[in-house]
């Protein structure tokens, strides 16, 4: 009893406890030599080394490669020495010789004179996360290379089956009856179809490992990239695309206007009857993002489907609508790339305001 009282009496001592305790991080303090000073109970369930084994070793024992060890550590510490704390996310050696990957922050120590006396570490544990990201970057992969491969095994055969009816039609379409012609028409329009699907997937396989360098640079000059893209369309269907000043943005711009080109042509295609598609976009910062609009007056949607309108292949509209159904899930592709999120806002007959997010942060000039 007089132990628990000393506790409840001392928020020290408690704190110390209950680091002491836990079981889900790696807690440990280092001194000025490397050699390991305590150990809490996170230490032998993340790295396998009860209390004996761990005080008065090197902390070098579970850097990775090992001939390199010392000198991370070294490094490590006087990183933190100089800077007060630092960070790292990398692999580990448990006890057992298994890896362990792990994020770890290293802080330096003073005493009440400011003098230097040591460097805490904590360690978490991120192994089931990196093998979860290494798994989608290798599906990603296998995505890519099996979109590759169907784009080439499927284009040819429709290269064919468009040839040869381009050649029906020139050379016995004089012969052919009218039900002849219309059925030739459905064919050349099915072919132009996959070609685009095709194109489409290809497309959205490539989102998840294409890489291009990211730099700053206005979206201004994205959305004019993708006004010049649609200048055809843009004129066909008497369609205004206006805009505010725009943000610069750390980002893969030729992605990002390709974001605002299929958000225009969706805009465009889902044009009411009645009236002239206007398609304005818009910018307003809200923490450390950038909330980008795109408003639109077309034929709108019921919100139920806000979600669901950004899986490939999802159609709300039927065949009545060209397009494929993956335009809106490369956009939502290239938005989770830079960090950012996608969502839509509708009313059947009143347009649709597309937002999509995008970080704030610049690098520093």
């Amino acid at each position: 009893m007089a132990n628990n009282n000393l506790v409840e009496n001392d928020p020290q001592q408690l704190c110390r406890m209950q680091i002491r305790q836990l079981k889900d991080y790696a807690i440990f303090f280092i001194g000025l030599d490397g050699r390991i000073l305590t150990w809490n109970e996170g230490v032998e369930h993340l790295l396998g080394y009860t209390e004996e084994e761990w005080i008065g070793s090197d902390t070098s024992l579970i850097f990775i490669p090992a001939d390199k060890a010392v000198a991370l550590r070294t490094s490590e510490m006087e990183l933190a020495s100089q800077k007060g704390a630092v960070s790292d996310i990398r692999w580990h050696r448990r006890k057992d010789g298994s890896e362990l990957f792990a994020n770890g922050v290293m802080s330096a120590v003073y005493d009440t004179s400011g003098a230097l006396i040591g460097f805490t570490k904590v360690i978490s544990d991120e192994t089931s996360r990196k093998r979860l990201e290494d798994s989608l970057l290798e599906s990603n992969s296998a995505l890519e290379h099996f979109a590759y491969a169907a784009s080439h095994d499927l284009q040819e055969p429709l290269r064919t089956i468009g040839t040869y009816a381009d050649l029906i039609a020139k050379r016995h379409g004089s012969e052919l009856s009218e039900n002849g012609l219309q059925w030739l028409g459905f064919i050349v329009k099915a072919v132009a179809r996959m070609k685009g699907l095709i194109d489409n997937l290809l497309t959205y396989a490539r989102m998840g490992t294409e890489k291009e360098p990211a730099v700053s640079l206005s979206l201004d000059q994205d959305v004019e990239t993708a006004i010049a893209q649609l200048a055809a369309a843009l004129e066909e269907s008497h369609a205004a695309v206006t805009h505010d000043p725009l943000p610069p943005v750390v980002a893969a711009h030729s992605q990002i206007a390709r974001l605002f080109q299929n958000l225009f042509s969706n805009s465009i295609k889902y044009r009411s009857p009645d009236r002239s598609p206007t398609i304005h976009v818009s910018a307003r910062a809200e923490g450390g993002y950038w909330v980008i609009s795109i408003v639109d007056n077309g034929i709108g949607f019921e919100q139920q489907h806000g979600e669901s309108i950004f899986a490939p292949f999802k159609r709300l509209h039927g065949q009545e609508y060209s397009g494929s159904g993956v335009g809106l899930a490369i956009c939502r592709r290239i938005v989770e790339n830079h960090g950012g999120r996608i969502w839509a806002e509708s009313t059947i007959g009143s347009g649709s305001t597309f937002h999509f997010t995008l970080p704030r942060d610049l690098p520093e000039s």
